[in-house]
């Protein structure tokens, strides 16, 4: 029998950095990723076998080789952690949304007073058009294993960007499963990742990153090893 890992890691390009992290502390992790365009096309399932993805070259070849290499059909509901960062996939949901400049009004936030504006109340509609069978999904992947869903880097401060992340956390939350915000513990004073934390795009973290975001996870207690 295959050794079976410590850890598993599904989600975006956003996971990649978190397996190099988990490479990084030694972790005996396994991981499937594919592109923030395919997630937002949906192309995944849930069925008898757990999840799988579908209609992605990437990602069933790599789905294809775990199943051989750990020797199970469920690799998602065999008992090992899941850390994922499916569901946002911002760079596919926010700038459709900005295209003829609609911000969003957060309930919180100083009134906008030049533009157009999106309340709170259609963006919600919007986002759960895109991304409801993501949350059914999630919700069914966490009933089967010890799952915690990743909120992306807070790399930048552009309009959108963080009242739908926010919108997303609430709706994973309200669904029942356990989201993580590294900007709680690692970001700078402002909010922000600083350079250093970002690979040279601006947008993805590097693995040292991944690495302290994954040892943040085990002090606050959501990652047990």
């Amino acid at each position: 029998m295959p050794a079976k890992p410590e850890l598993l890691i599904l989600g975006d390009s956003h996971s990649i950095a978190l397996k190099a992290g988990a490479d990084m502390l030694g972790i005996r992790a396994e991981a499937l990723h594919f592109s923030g365009s395919r997630w937002h096309e949906v192309k995944f399932t849930y069925g008898a076998n757990g999840f799988e993805p579908r209609g992605t070259k990437a990602g069933v070849n790599q789905m294809r080789a775990l199943r051989e290499r750990l020797g199970v059909e469920d690799v998602f509901g065999m008992g090992v952690p899941v850390i994922s960062t499916m569901a946002f996939h911002l760079g596919r949901l926010v700038p459709p949304f900005g295209w003829e400049g609609h911000q969003i009004q957060d309930e919180d936030a100083p009134f906008i007073d030049t533009g157009l504006v999106a309340s709170r109340a259609f963006a919600l509609d919007y986002v759960q058009h895109y991304r409801l069978r993501h949350i059914r999904v999630a919700k069914r992947l966490a009933r089967s294993t010890d799952l915690t869903i990743v909120a992306p880097p807070p790399a930048f401060d552009r309009p959108n960007y963080d009242s739908m992340r926010a919108i997303i956390s609430g709706l994973l939350t309200q669904a029942g499963v356990t989201v993580y915000d590294p900007r709680e513990d690692l970001a700078d004073t402002d909010g922000m990742f600083t350079p250093d934390m970002l690979e040279a795009d601006g947008v993805h973290a590097t693995a040292e990153t991944g690495a302290k975001i994954i040892e943040a996870m085990r002090k606050r207690g959501l990652l047990r090893l």
